[in-house]
């Protein structure tokens, strides 16, 4: 059944969101399997809260406003993870009206393969028109908006086709064109696999022309189908001709125009940008400087003190070749002492192995479970970031495959985290299968710590260990087998760096935490058993020797890492002296 992620980001304009989802009634989705995804854009009152009547909706939190590019990438991302064929992106201050709309714009995508993004015709909604009174009431909805377009590369600005222009069957055409509006377009999956996403550092404005200039350089076409459309009430989020739109729009306008226009069109900009500064107004102005001085995003977002989310925690899971072994720690966590809750948790687990998948045993035993199946091994960093992308809860707990959890393991986690709250990592004691304690945390590794240890006996220094006390404390590092995350550290330092595809993942996470005054703690009490390199060992002691090495020259860099592998080589001989 063909897949289709609806994608609406909404920012303190709930009424409208209601009024589009009540909306969807105009549409015909039989034979689709359609996700219907709000992402509440950090609003002051959760989205969930005020519309939580439409049961069907997954709605999904990002803690802070950000931005057209940063709340559409989320929901692009998860409907992405969730598997869709198709993603279709809609402002909520957008009402469908067509029948078939959803299988017209479907439908275009099948005249090309190179096609990559098509957009429907878009009416001003009714009395949303620019010039209200020179409009007969029947002429009402059938005010065009846009009807195609192109790029003004001398001006740098869109051109739509048709705008104020009563309807008479003129743009009635499907066909490719030079650019498309960000307010109600569809894109094809492997747009997104090849361009990536919306340029988030622009916040919003010419994020959408970026994104066209991109998916056009790299072959795709941009098309129109004019034969079905919507209503925009226009410009209801930023307001026209607001302090933030002035701002962002001289801002971006410039990055746009300095990196894909003509020398002389460039040189306009340079005068234009310099006639703003003496003459400008107050946001134009700040919008020519903040890009001189390369600053990006929005300088007066206002994060969410207690954001609500859909869930309190998602427990993620990679498999790699490790059925049982991710069964078992299914079999562990759905253990009724184990804490997990399935009102409040989720359970993803992520296939990265599709050459021996574990899909249909997982899901045949726990079929309520979401899975992901990739198809090809995108890595611990990678497959993580996919799972993280595709989580709903406050909390993001990464568990090894290898890994069981032990009565109240989850209980325990969450109530640090309520202690301790959501600006710290919370990583859980390990267990040997004998039920020792394993070693875990360490201090990060540098050449003066292996010196404390192997010249001065100096413990803890350089090797792993763990904390001999029964109460919560802090540590500098730890390994990533059981590791959870509140979203709001996701929000500060990023999710992991996936250009490590395996090993030192926990390493780089927990000096970034350590830079952004991240507490890390220990919760003693709250117990996992770890099967140690159960997982890792699929991929074969040679290439693991080979990735280890390979990540360690990068965390430490080139001269680093051989004067450390000279000390740590003598210090390892003077103790057998010794």
């Amino acid at each position: 059944m063909m897949k289709v992620g609806v994608v609406i980001v909404d920012y303190n304009n709930h009424k409208d969101t209601r009024e589009l989802l009540e909306s969807r009634k105009n549409l015909n989705t039989k034979g689709l399997d359609v996700l219907w995804l709000v992402v509440d854009n950090g609003s002051d009152t959760p989205v969930s809260d005020t519309l939580k009547d439409f049961s069907d909706v997954v709605w999904l939190q990002t803690g802070k406003n950000l931005g057209f590019a940063g709340g559409y990438n989320a929901g692009m991302k998860h409907v992405r993870q969730w598997g869709a064929d198709y993603i279709f992106i809609v402002n909520n201050d957008i009402l469908f009206k067509d029948e078939n709309l959803i299988f017209d714009l479907i439908e275009t995508f099948n005249k090309d393969p190179k096609i990559g993004v098509v957009s429907p015709k878009i009416y001003f909604a009714p009395n949303f028109e620019f010039y209200k009174e020179k409009y007969k009431n029947k002429d009402k909805g059938s005010v065009i908006w846009y009807a195609g377009g192109e790029f003004n590369w001398d001006n740098i600005k869109s051109i739509h086709r048709g705008i104020d222009e009563v309807d008479t069957y003129q743009y009635d055409l499907v066909e490719e064109v030079g650019f498309v509006s960000g307010a109600s377009l569809m894109i094809k999956r492997e747009v997104l696999d090849t361009v990536g996403y919306f340029n988030e550092k622009l916040f919003a404005y010419f994020e959408d022309n970026d994104f066209m200039e991109r998916v056009k350089k790299v072959g795709y076409k941009l098309y129109y189908n004019g034969k079905t459309s919507v209503y925009h009430k226009v410009s209801r989020t930023s307001g026209i001709g607001s302090n933030w739109s002035d701002y962002l729009i001289t801002r971006n306008r410039l990055w746009f125009g300095m990196k894909y226009a003509k020398i002389r069109t460039k040189l306009s900009l340079i005068r234009e940008a310099v006639r703003f500064l003496i003459l400008g107004r107050s946001e134009q102005k700040k919008g020519v400087v903040d890009y001189l001085k390369g600053v990006w995003g929005w300088y007066n977002v206002k994060r969410i003190d207690n954001p609500k989310y859909s869930l309190d925690l998602s427990i993620l899971i990679i498999n790699y070749k490790t059925t049982i072994l991710t069964l078992n720690l299914l079999d562990s966590l759905f253990n009724k002492n184990s804490g997990f809750d399935s009102k409040k948790h989720e359970v993803i687990v992520l296939d990265n192995s599709p050459e021996d998948s574990c899909k249909d045993s997982v899901l045949k035993k726990y079929p309520n479970i979401k899975l992901i199946q990739n198809s090809k091994n995108n890595g611990f960093a990678g497959g993580n970031n996919q799972l993280i992308d595709y989580s709903l809860g406050k909390n993001v707990l990464l568990l090894n495959s290898d890994i069981l959890v032990k009565e109240n393991g989850i209980t325990n986690l969450l109530k640090a985290n309520e202690k301790y709250g959501d600006d710290a990592i919370y990583v859980g004691k390990l267990l040997n299968k004998d039920g020792s304690i394993q070693k875990s945390v360490l201090n990060l590794p540098t050449i003066t710590g292996a010196i404390k240890e192997y010249f001065f006996g100096i413990k803890n220094s350089f090797s792993m260990y763990y904390p001999q006390t029964d109460r919560i404390s802090k540590v500098e590092c730890a390994v990533m087998a059981c590791f959870m995350i509140p979203k709001k550290v996701i929000q500060k330092i990023g999710k992991l760096d996936e250009s490590n595809f395996m090993y030192f993942e926990d390493i780089e996470y927990c000096k970034s935490a350590g830079k952004n005054n991240i507490p890390i703690y220990y919760v003693p009490d709250a117990e996992f058993v770890h099967l140690v390199g159960e997982s890792s060992k699929k991929a074969g002691d040679s290439l693991s020797r080979e990735r280890l090495i390979k990540t360690s020259k990068k965390y430490h860099g080139v001269i680093k890492y051989y004067l450390l592998t000279g000390v740590l080589w003598l210090g390892q001989k003077i103790r057998k002296i010794i």
